[in-house]
């Protein structure tokens, strides 16, 4: 029995913290600096140090989206620049950008994947178009990304890369964006409990994105203190928010970023063998094709939307949690377009969210197979999911 299933109930997600954090959590209490320090410079470098650019540690990617979406604002030195952005997502993934003074154009994404759709991105340019975000959902690194760079590179747009659920440190190549975008929220690959990372190509908005990442301030409280007479406050002509990460939270990731191949090896394992037990469940439950560069942090699929409720309840009975990642933003309040047609497709209305996280042993997971496999009775015949292992 799996530490997850002690009570009975498997949850959708439980976090899991190493050793190797909990000692690094445990010396950064005992330094007496618990704010933005040496930790989170140190999880700066380990984004710029293979790759270049600069790299800001935020206090969620939510922060990082955020920043991203003023920079895009103030380069293009008008009011209300458009981004592009895809229609199943996390609602940051738009939120942040309107809070930043854009307006937000939502594009269809592609059935199988669920990611943006590369033709509708193009159908949703206009000449106030400035930028245009990618969404590496649920893990997935999106395959279109080198086609999506050169449609931002004709058209100028800033490229942005949300990598809320996939950290690209194992990566062989460069980043393709011009921001990218991560999130350290205990559900994320790397846990810090909440927490994010900016990285950006350009040097030369470095220092304008951290003023305006520390309420305008162009010395921050560690720079001040490296003398015995802090140095007097000094502000750029910006707005600005605190919007920094913090030691306590950059500890618990950088304790865990020696670990991210193991780890996500480990998540590979159990997508893999859903995948595998879930096979005699179609076609009424449909899992997304998931590619080897993919970090497998969820695991979704699938049904008839009809039925997905039921299914959902039936699971709940059985003592499996599940969710919905995520609705789709064209039918958000604020950011969706009421217009009679303008909605994308409704690809959200048939997706489950299935339990994943990195001590669900084999046990428990075959109780979510099987609890799956009931509630979708009578339209299928129940497998014996292990047998097909």
């Amino acid at each position: 029995m799996s530490r997850a299933d002690v009570d009975g109930r498997i949850p959708l997600f439980r976090a899991v913290v190493s050793p190797a954090s909990r000692e690094r959590l445990l010396a950064t209490l005992d330094s007496g600096w618990l704010g933005y320090g040496p930790e989170c410079r140190l999880l700066e470098r380990h984004f710029t140090e293979a790759r270049g650019g600069w790299a800001l540690a935020t206090s969620s990617c939510t922060s990082s989206l955020y920043l991203a979406g003023r920079l895009v604002r103030m380069l293009a030195a008008e009011a209300a620049p458009e981004i592009i952005i895809p229609s199943v997502t996390f609602v940051a993934s738009g939120m942040a950008f309107a809070q930043a003074g854009l307006r937000t154009v939502i594009a269809a994404v592609r059935p199988d994947t669920l990611l943006l759709d590369a033709e509708a991105a193009a159908r949703a340019l206009t000449p106030r178009t400035r930028a245009l975000l990618v969404v590496h959902l649920y893990g997935q690194r999106h395959p279109e990304l080198p086609a999506l760079r050169a449609f931002a590179d004709a058209h100028s747009l800033l490229l942005i890369e949300d990598c809320a659920h996939r950290v690209d440190l194992l990566d062989d190549n460069a980043p393709v964006g011009d921001l990218l975008c991560y999130s350290f929220n205990a559900v994320k690959e790397l846990p810090g409990g909440e927490g994010g990372v900016l990285w950006g190509r350009d040097l030369r908005n470095e220092d304008w994105i951290r003023a305006v990442s520390n309420l305008g301030l162009t010395v921050d409280t560690m720079q001040r203190a490296a003398t015995a007479s802090h140095a007097d406050y000094t502000w750029l002509q910006e707005p600005g928010l605190k919007l920094r990460s913090n030691d306590l939270a950059a500890a618990l990731v950088n304790g865990a970023i020696p670990s991210l191949a193991a780890t996500r090896a480990l998540r590979r394992e159990q997508v893999r063998r859903y995948d595998r037990w879930l096979a005699p469940l179609a076609p009424m439950t449909r899992p997304l094709r998931r590619s080897d560069d993919d970090s497998f942090l969820m695991y979704v699929v699938k049904v008839a939307p009809a039925a997905r409720d039921e299914v959902r309840a039936a699971m709940a009975a059985a003592g499996v949690a599940t969710s919905v990642h995520y609705p789709s933003l064209a039918h958000h309040p604020l950011l969706g377009d009421p217009r009679p047609g303008a909605a994308c497709a409704d690809q959200d209305a048939a997706v489950v969210t299935l339990p994943t996280f990195l001590d669900l042993g084999c046990d428990a997971q075959q109780r979510v197979v099987d609890a799956l496999a009931h509630a979708l009775e009578p339209q299928c015949a129940r497998p014996s999911a292990r047998a097909a292992d």
